[in-house]
């Protein structure tokens, strides 16, 4: 990384820390749910809706499967691990009396899994209201999917936001209100989407686990604009959970996440999203960046928490972006 480089990434992940000292922490989510409507979470009637949420065994994908199982929806939860999908959808069940929950297996960072995936659900279903992408990895070492690609990119973008989403188009168009809600995080703050051999630690960079993540997560906003312009009829939209005290986040951070205190709750990190899939689509902005259910800036790279032109991308650049995301999901994945 060049000096001038250096610069604007401390400048722009200082601004990022102090940004979110005020918005992503519980006193945040106070203050911003001052401003809520009544009851628009409470009296939602989803029981004619079906939906797909990934990542839905734990933490916030499990909160937000629960919620809209609470309001009478039919939910698809993916999950990786059996035992404890199925425990985690009987305690589901259970607190909210609705058996229409479902578990399909599978690893969101896996070309195979993905699509065997929607092959069962298309067996099951012809319509899907909403998709929630949540599953993710937050590594500190570089791991490889036994597909041979790196686990953060594929399971943040390429397979488990990128095809996830390409798969599920046909089915979301047979919905009357349809919306894809993809779970970022407000660490793309920190970047711009890099060149493709970076996003996806195919160069000779040293791996840093905070900006694979960051780099993917600012590709999902990305994805989530593009995808916008090309489907008028989906409602894409990309989210912050703020900083939720979710099982992920220990694993991540550890001590360190200390830092990020007062930490929000699982309601006040997941109840964002939650809005997002209950509310009628006309209410969202399709393309926009969401926390606590109003759509946010984008950039903070500029002197004086100004947007800046440190963290944005050129229309080529994400151009290319697009491109290489489908053939790398159409490319047959290592044996």
């Amino acid at each position: 990384m060049g000096v001038f480089n250096a610069l604007f990434q401390g400048i722009t992940s200082t601004q990022f820390y102090l940004y979110g000292r005020k918005r992503f922490t519980a006193t945040g989510w106070e203050e911003a749910s001052k401003a809520y409507k009544a009851g628009q979470l409470e009296n939602a009637e989803l029981s004619s809706k079906v939906y797909l949420v990934t990542g839905a065994n734990a933490g916030i994908g499990r909160e937000v499967t629960e919620y809209l199982a609470s309001k009478g929806g039919k939910v698809y939860m993916v999950c990786r691990d059996k035992e404890r999908a199925e425990k985690a959808k009987d305690h589901i069940v259970e607190r909210t009396s609705n058996k229409n929950v479902n578990v399909l297996l599978g690893d969101c960072g896996l070309q195979r899994d993905v699509r065997r995936i929607f092959e069962e659900f298309g067996r099951k279903e012809q319509r899907l209201d909403g998709l929630v992408c949540n599953a993710g990895a937050l590594l500190d070492e570089k791991t490889l999917s036994k597909e041979g690609v790196e686990v953060t990119f594929a399971t943040h973008l390429l397979y488990g936001c990128y095809l996830y989403t390409k798969l599920a188009i046909p089915f979301l168009e047979q919905s009357g209100d349809p919306r894809v809600v993809m779970v970022s995080s407000g660490g793309m703050y920190n970047t711009k989407f890099p060149k493709w051999e970076v996003a996806t630690s195919t160069s000779s960079h040293k791996y840093d686990g905070q900006l694979a993540y960051a780099y993917a997560k600012r590709g999902q906003v990305l994805l989530a604009e593009q995808w916008a312009k090309t489907y008028r009829n989906i409602k894409f939209v990309t989210c912050h959970p703020g900083w939720t005290d979710t099982p992920g986040v220990a694993a991540a951070y550890g001590d360190k996440k200390k830092y990020l205190e007062p930490m929000r709750s699982m309601y006040q990190g997941s109840e964002g999203i939650s809005w997002l899939c209950a509310t009628p689509g006309a209410e969202l902005e399709s393309g926009a960046f969401y926390l606590d259910r109003s759509p946010q800036r984008k950039h903070l790279s500029g002197m004086f928490f100004s947007d800046g032109s440190f963290t944005k991308n050129t229309d080529a650049e994400v151009d290319a972006m697009m491109q290489k995301l489908e053939e790398w999901s159409e490319t047959p994945p290592a044996q």
